[in-house]
C-alpha cells in the first residue's frame, strides 16, 4: 500500500476539520506507520512556488503524466518534510482503510525527496493518538 486513505485530526491544522484525505505511506514496519500528505497543486501555487516560479525544495510535485499514473485527479504534491506517525495498535487494521498502490519508481522518487529531508534536518514528525485515530476511523478498528 502506498496511498492511505483516512481521517487525521492534524495538530498543526488550526481548522480543525476532520475529513478523508489521501496520504502516501512513507513507512509501514514494525508497528509504525507514517504518513505524507498528498494535496491538490490548485489554488496552493502561491505556497508551492517562489515568484520565480521554482517549487519549494520540501515539496515533491506528482505532476505531468505521474498524477494520472497515480490515480490523482489533479496534479499534486506531497510535503515531504511533515509526516504523521500513527504506533499501530493490536485493535487497528488499516487493510479495512481504502488504498492503492503507486508505480514502484514513483514511490522511490519520493522515498528519495523524504530521506534527502530527514538528512538534512529539514523535517518535521508530528505524532497520531491511536484512539483519535480509530474515533475518526471506525472501520479500522478490530473488534
Amino acid at each position: 500500500m502506498d496511498v492511505l486513505i483516512c481521517k487525521i485530526k492534524y495538530p498543526n491544522d488550526p481548522s480543525g476539520k476532520i475529513v478523508p484525505h489521501q496520504h502516501f505511506v512513507g513507512c509501514y514496519k514494525d508497528k509504525i506507520l507514517e504518513l505524507y500528505s498528498i494535496s491538490s497543486i490548485a489554488g496552493k501555487e502561491y505556497k508551492i512556488y517562489d515568484k520565480g516560479g521554482m517549487p519549494n525544495p520540501t515539496y515533491y510535485l506528482i505532476i505531468g503524466n505521474e498524477y494520472i499514473l497515480c490515480n490523482l485527479k489533479v496534479p499534486s504534491f506531497i510535503d515531504c518534510a511533515k509526516s504523521y506517525r500513527l504506533n499501530i495498535t493490536d485493535n487497528i487494521d488499516i487493510n479495512k482503510l481504502s488504498h492503492r498502490v503507486m508505480p514502484k519508481e514513483i514511490v522511490e522518487k519520493i522515498k528519495t525527496k523524504i530521506k534527502e529531508m530527514k538528512d538534512s534536518g529539514n523535517h518535521v514528525q508530528h505524532t497520531i493518538s491511536s484512539d483519535d485515530f480509530i474515533t475518526h476511523n471506525t472501520i479500522c478498528k478490530i473488534k
